[in-house]
């Protein structure tokens, strides 16, 4: 257990330094190309255009400047979203092919962009998504005979739908959030989102399908169960920055540090049950092939099927994004908090300012969910689909009594300790130790089983 920790640790600060030497150097790569930028007006061009506080609508009163901002910002959306499920797929298929010996998508026969297919090999399978978005769009959408035909369709679009809402308060920046700074704006994202569960148990019993039926009662076991833990360990987090608003919990990161080091419990219970909210494996029971055929889009296809499609890896892509702002510091790379110690330094040379414009950028939080969607893809091919009894204990038994001891422990760091999460780490600690001396019992069928070592 000792050397466990120990390799544990080391692990994390070497992590830790390797992220901050990698920021730097990404932002001294991106430094002369913004300070060309700046001096070329480019810049300041595009913040006359898209400038939310005016720009140039600014002249024509509020309601065309609403709407052309509304506009910009729906077709923001859905590139980001379409753009996301497309690369998410071809990073899935590579990396799922790297774990498992094989090559993965690498030859796609599309006259139009090359000669001959065997020519394909050298981009890597990039030209895959567009093939297969050309094959649903040419196939028939067939609708199953004793079925309900308007909720059938209306359920794909519910979905589909629901993702490009929940995409309108993803925090590009501090400007730049289509349905404004609200109040309340994480949980409204927590509420829109929701309404995914209502998409699939329709999907599922306008089919008409013994099969959909019972992966539609999973989901909603499933998807409710683990709505619990996922808003308690944010609200457990929230007690140390006081505010749901998405830019005052950046803020607070900047000033201070990442959150994910003031409660790094909360952030792999909301990790793994973000992957339970988006039926990923190792939770993927509403759709378990081995079970139930295909769960709730068993009798869908054509572009049908491709919005479900879309909806699932658009919620993949959002809820890394999420799990970014919130524990990862969002759209900023480094916190303000260390670039101040800086100052000094970088004020000499004279880049502090363009340094802490480039510091926060929309393109920070993109790369950073990213890389949280393939620590989420790293999870569905390694681990096994687990039962669906034990994906139940594991949300009733285990995450909802430590996120409710979370609750309590991070009131106390807020109260006695100044908000230093003294506390949070000292139950991170106990909750490893505990899950580590578990031993796992093998039940009476599989006793005699031999041990190979």
């Amino acid at each position: 257990m000792k050397n466990d920790i120990l390799r544990f640790v080391n692990f994390t600060i070497k992590t830790i330094v390797f992220y901050f030497l990698i920021s730097f150097a990404l932002i001294l790569l991106i430094l002369p190309i913004y300070y060309l930028m700046d001096m070329l007006g480019v810049l300041a061009l595009i913040n006359n255009i898209l400038g939310v506080n005016g720009g140039i609508w600014k002249n024509f009163g509020n309601l065309p400047m609403v709407i052309a901002t509304s506009v910009i910002g729906i077709i923001l959306v859905i590139t980001v979203l379409m753009v996301s499920v497309i690369v998410n797929v071809w990073i899935e298929r590579k990396l799922s092919a790297k774990i498992q010996g094989r090559m993965g998508p690498t030859l796609v026969n599309l006259p139009f962009l090359l000669k001959a297919g065997s020519k394909n090999m050298w981009l890597g399978g990039l030209v895959q998504p567009i093939a297969d978005v050309i094959k649903l769009i040419q196939k028939e959408i067939m609708i199953p005979q004793g079925s309900y035909p308007f909720l059938y369709i209306l359920s794909p679009i519910l979905a589909f739908t629901t993702v490009v809402v929940a995409f309108g308060m993803f925090p590009f920046s501090n400007n730049y959030i289509l349905l404004g700074n609200l109040d309340v704006g994480l949980l409204f994202i927590f509420a829109v989102s929701s309404y995914m569960v209502l998409s699939l148990v329709l999907a599922a019993w306008a089919s008409n399908n013994k099969y959909s039926l019972l992966g539609g009662l999973r989901t909603v076991a499933q998807m409710l169960s683990y709505e619990i833990p996922l808003l308690l360990s944010f609200l457990a987090v929230m007690v140390f920055t006081g505010s749901f608003k998405i830019v005052d919990i950046v803020s607070f990161q900047n000033d201070h540090f990442w959150l994910i080091f003031y409660s790094p419990l909360m952030f792999v219970i909301f990790l793994w049950s973000m992957v339970a909210e988006n039926n990923r494996a190792p939770f993927d029971l509403p759709e378990a092939e081995s079970e139930l055929v295909a769960g709730f889009v068993t009798e869908y296809s054509s572009m049908t099927f491709a919005l479900f499609y879309l909806a699932e890896y658009g919620y993949l892509f959002f809820n890394s994004a999420i799990i970014a702002t919130i524990f990862l510091g969002g759209y900023s790379l480094i916190p303000h908090s260390i670039l101040n110690l800086l100052s000094p330094l970088l004020q000499s040379i004279g880049i502090y300012g363009y340094i802490m414009a480039i510091n926060d950028n929309f393109i920070w939080i993109i790369l950073k969910a990213f890389v949280v969607v393939g620590l989420i893809m790293f999870f569905r091919w390694t681990y096994p689909r687990i039962r669906i009894d034990h994906l139940m204990d594991l949300a009733w038994k285990a995450f909802i009594p430590i996120t409710l001891i979370s609750m309590m422990v991070s009131a106390i760091d807020v109260l006695l300790f100044n908000k230093i999460p003294v506390l949070s780490w000292i139950l991170f600690a106990f909750v490893v130790y505990l899950a580590s001396k578990r031993n796992v019992k093998l039940s009476t069928k599989y006793r005699n089983i031999p041990k190979f070592t």
